[in-house]
């Protein structure tokens, strides 16, 4: 269970598709590795040795949880710098034993709907919450590297549950591997609520967010067997190998990860020695969230109640877990230089017309191209579905995309066209025809595609189309002003826009010559447009999501927005903007601005992406309060983007809460 979010990402996004060793996965707030050492062995028995020792267990034959061997996290997130733990959850964990109790041999960890409101001990004091869980953990209590762990469990169903069993690294002084994930992650099994037959078993290693990766199954239940039945899940740990069983058969094998402190890694001189980050203590934890990233919020559908049981865990050693792991594996790593697919006829974009036929020279030349189930002529693209659904056909010469389940993000249904070379320093014309069953909008962009460069955009964000009923030809131009990606990738964003039918036909992406490269930053001068508000709201937009009854005015020289009834789910819920900022590589910007509320009110204050994978460059927040204080912020960008955007996240309370916020001031310099 990722402790950073996935949002998007997975665009992603978590935001987001990620294209997996021989197997496609969606969810995770971190990147995909492709790593051929990850395989799937579906009827294969343990190779377990024969005189393994228990070294801890639980079998929960007492009358409470036993807190000598766990401790309970509680609250949202908040406390530990993870508001929503990082993935836009909506849950607050407990101590109570409505949310953890021991009864009748099993540990139970009940999700229930209810109004809830925080409490000093867990953050977010005051604030209501609509659904409480558990959370608890071995940390400070047993941890110990390699071994194996075996935990008999059933898991809830329903939309929007998240049962989770997983493990995360001791604390080590100095925090030798670096911080999430380089430092490593194991999830033995994560549920979908919305998926009963599905059960996802994750590797999350590589660089420290958000230039992490992951190798990961989805294991799916053989005929009318579900997750909410007992079954055992197995993890073995060796010193060069972890492996995932359920009930006794080996569902999938890693022998190969990376570990690497340098943000981003760009050579093998960066990495932690191998077998870094597995050959560290990692401790357990046990919890059942509810909504965000993973399996999207709960719905009409989802019971107000849900019950992950824990009947035994056993830690055992293993004779050979130590055993001596040899040399690194060879890998793919993300700075590893990719072969660079050519263009054909100058276009970067393979079967543009979806017209190339299995003889084609090209499909020939690329077997393992990606196609479209059920489509014919799709090779080289890739229909997404995350949160949304959709089918696709060929049609007329051209692709046809009915959404049949719009989501609630541009991104819940893509199509994708993986694969393609930019240069640093080269300009790109992006060209398309398209055209729908009703005027809607559409989204666009060419950027990376889940590796360690995230889900950056390279044309500054997801760049609009609005489609009617009749053809229209699509252009839009792009620098591509960070380093050469052998592997980036087009998407059409097509979901949140309802249920429809939307056509594309003769894409292309072609050089056009020598990128635009912007001036230097000039030090010292305010990149935000009318920071003092002294022209009205000119150069800010502003966002709800339809439920907080969002005003905007000026009001005294300063910007004031006015919820009526607001909806907290997520901060971004309300969003106060600038786009268009031009920010370069490596320059330290310091953002300033004044702030107020008419009650306590704690923002979120981010610049980052307009769009692609939305990724944070300053990430921090504002406690406003009624008499008003001067904030301050410094971060470095870390890529080129010459249209990066300031949000102000301001959905945050009690649910239905009235409040005023008061900015002003606002200046956002790059710093000598």
């Amino acid at each position: 269970m990722s402790q950073y979010h996935r949002f998007k990402l997975f665009t992603a996004p978590l935001a987001a598709a990620f294209l997996l060793a021989g197997v496609t996965l969606t969810g995770c707030g971190s990147n995909t590795d492709t790593s051929s050492t990850a395989t799937l062995l579906s009827s294969a028995s343990s190779s377990a040795n024969k005189h393994p020792k228990i070294v801890w267990s639980d079998e929960f034959n007492g009358h409470r949880l036993d807190t000598s061997k766990w401790g309970y996290q509680l609250g949202n997130g908040t406390a530990v710098g993870l508001q929503g733990w990082g993935n836009n959850e909506l849950e607050y964990y407990t101590d109570r034993d409505k949310n953890v109790r021991v009864d009748d041999g099993k540990l139970i960890i009940t999700a229930r709907k209810e109004n809830f409101t925080g409490t000093a001990a867990g953050g977010n004091e005051g604030q209501n919450f609509t659904w409480t869980s558990g959370r608890i953990r071995t940390a400070g209590k047993f941890s110990r590297t390699y071994g194996k762990i075996e935990i008999r469990a059933k898991l809830p169903t329903g939309k929007g549950f998240w049962p989770a069993i997983w493990m995360l690294p001791e604390d080590q002084p100095g925090n030798p591997y670096g911080l999430w994930a380089a430092n490593g992650e194991i999830d033995i099994a994560e549920g979908w609520g919305s998926k009963p037959k599905n059960i996802g078993q994750t590797l999350n290693y590589g660089g420290m967010w958000p230039n992490n990766v992951y190798s990961t199954y989805q294991y799916t239940f053989p005929k009318k067997d579900t997750v909410a039945k007992w079954h055992t899940y197995t993890l073995e740990w060796r010193s060069n190998e972890i492996k995932w069983l359920i009930d006794d058969e080996v569902t999938f094998t890693k022998t190969g990860w990376w570990s690497t402190k340098a943000q981003p890694a760009t050579s093998d001189a960066d990495l932690n020695a191998w077998p870094a980050p597995f050959d560290k203590p990692f401790y357990l934890l046990l919890n059942l969230a509810v909504g965000g990233n993973f399996d999207g919020n709960p719905d009409a559908t989802t019971p107000n109640k849900a019950e992950m049981e824990i009947d035994s865990i056993q830690w055992w050693s293993l004779p050979d877990e130590n055993r001596d792991p040899g040399p690194r594996p060879v890998i793919q790593y993300p700075w590893t230089p990719k072969p660079a697919r050519p263009p054909v006829d100058g276009n970067l974009i393979y079967n543009p017309s979806f017209d190339w036929t299995a003889t084609n020279t090209n499909v020939v030349q690329y077997p393992d191209a990606q196609t479209i189930d059920g489509v014919s002529n799709s090779y080289f693209w890739n229909l997404f579905k995350q949160d949304g659904d959709a089918t696709a056909a060929n049609e007329f010469g051209a692709i046809r995309v009915d959404v049949t389940n719009p989501g609630t993000q541009g991104w819940n249904v893509q199509l994708q066209h993986n694969g393609i070379t930019v240069t640093e320093g080269r300009k790109y014309a992006v060209k398309f025809d398209a055209w729908s069953s009703t005027s809607r909008d559409i989204s666009y962009t060419v950027g990376a595609s889940g590796d360690a460069r995230g889900f950056e955009s390279y044309m500054g964000g997801d760049k609009p189309a609005s489609l009617t009923t009749t053809r229209q030809t699509f252009t839009q131009t792009f620098s591509m002003l960070t380093g050469t990606n052998t592997n980036a990738r087009l998407v059409f964003n097509l979901a949140n826009a309802g249920v429809n039918t939307v056509w594309l036909d003769n894409i292309s992406v072609v050089d056009i010559g020598a990128a635009d490269v912007p001036p230097p930053p000039i030090t010292g001068v305010n990149l935000l447009t009318n920071g003092d508000f002294s022209s009205g709201l000119n150069g800010w937009t502003n966002w709800e999501n339809g439920a907080n009854g969002l005003t905007v005015a000026t009001e005294n020289g300063q910007a004031k927005l006015s919820i009526a009834h607001v909806d907290p789910a997520n901060d971004w819920n309300v969003q106060f903007n600038q786009i268009n900022l031009p920010l370069v590589s490596g320059t330290s910007y310091t953002l300033t601005f004044t702030g107020s509320a008419s009650s306590p009110r704690t923002v979120s204050v981010v610049v980052g992406e307009n769009g692609g994978g939305f990724a944070r460059y300053l990430n921090s927040t504002a406690a406003l309060a009624s008499g008003g204080n001067t904030y301050t912020y410094t971060f470095t960008a870390p890529v080129t983007n010459p249209a990066a955007q300031l949000q102000i996240l301001g959905a945050v309370g009690v649910a239905g809460e009235a409040y005023d916020l008061f900015f002003d001031n606002f200046s956002l310099v790059a710093n000598p």
